[in-house]
């Protein structure tokens, strides 16, 4: 055998096991928000793109319970249009609404699907579709439909109107871009944003950051972690799965723990 094939067969077998590490091990990632807005705290787990990622769904639920939430909040894509299991859905459902109230918000992969009215049925009460609710005496909670749904001068009276409470403003949308662009929401006096969508950037270049986002293509200003504007914070997940190639390098699956308190 040559150096080089003995070379390129080493690298392979390199790459292999590095996809095989950062695409079957969940972690936790934690956030902490200090507002005066706030009398009581409140622990939220967010969980997006799931992808029907069966192999990860038992340990997405022990990470769940080890965080001990207040409300768990579902960012999109728990379903993947090309693989549309809805029975390993239901299971992930099932239990997370064993730990705690859980709130959904669809992604582009459940409108694509046609599956945004089906979410009730695997056994979530509280589907936010360009809804609001209460939740707790402190906080707020918008939930905004994925863009391929359209209806923008819906969701803008919406956040007008959701701005103007008094208390701690959450609200979650499936594609990060929405914070500057399209709706903006930056814009808004909104204190939270939740989203996911971009996987981390699937592949992250050591001290650079992320390589690839769907929307915003190579090197990406949003793929994950917090980001600061005009007084509002975005937290974006990287993701609890793939879609239909395991691509993640150096970017492990995650679900975020985040703690807001006084």
């Amino acid at each position: 055998m040559s150096e080089f094939i003995f070379t390129i067969l080493v690298f392979i077998i390199f790459m292999s096991v590095l996809l095989l590490i950062y695409n079957n091990i969940i972690i936790i990632k934690k956030y902490r928000i200090k507002t005066d807005k706030v009398h009581a705290g409140l622990k939220i787990v967010l969980i997006s793109d799931y992808h029907n990622n069966k192999r990860l769904g038992s340990a997405i639920l022990r990470k769940t319970q080890q965080c001990r939430p207040d409300i768990i909040v579902i960012a999109g894509d728990l379903i993947d249009r090309r693989k549309t299991d809805l029975k390993a859905a239901s299971v992930l459902l099932s239990g997370l609404s064993e730990i705690a109230p859980v709130y959904y918000v669809t992604g582009n992969h459940e409108s694509a699907a046609g599956l945004q009215d089906t979410i009730h049925a695997l056994g979530c009460e509280n589907v936010l579709i360009n809804e609001q609710y209460k939740i707790f005496e402190d906080y707020s909670l918008l939930g905004i439909s994925d863009i391929i749904n359209g209806d923008t001068e819906k969701k803008s009276d919406l956040l007008t109107v959701f701005q103007r409470l008094d208390n701690y403003k959450i609200a979650v949308v499936h594609r990060p871009t929405e914070f500057t662009r399209d709706l903006a929401i930056s814009d808004y006096d909104i204190d939270l944003v939740l989203s996911g969508h971009n996987h981390g950037g699937l592949i992250r270049i050591p001290f650079y950051g992320a390589l690839y986002s769907p929307d915003e293509g190579f090197f990406p200003q949003f793929s994950k972690g917090r980001y600061e504007r005009n007084g509002s914070t975005m937290i974006i997940s990287a993701g609890a799965g793939n879609t239909f190639l395991p691509l993640r390098l150096n970017n492990f699956p995650e679900i975020v723990s985040i703690c807001i308190e006084n």
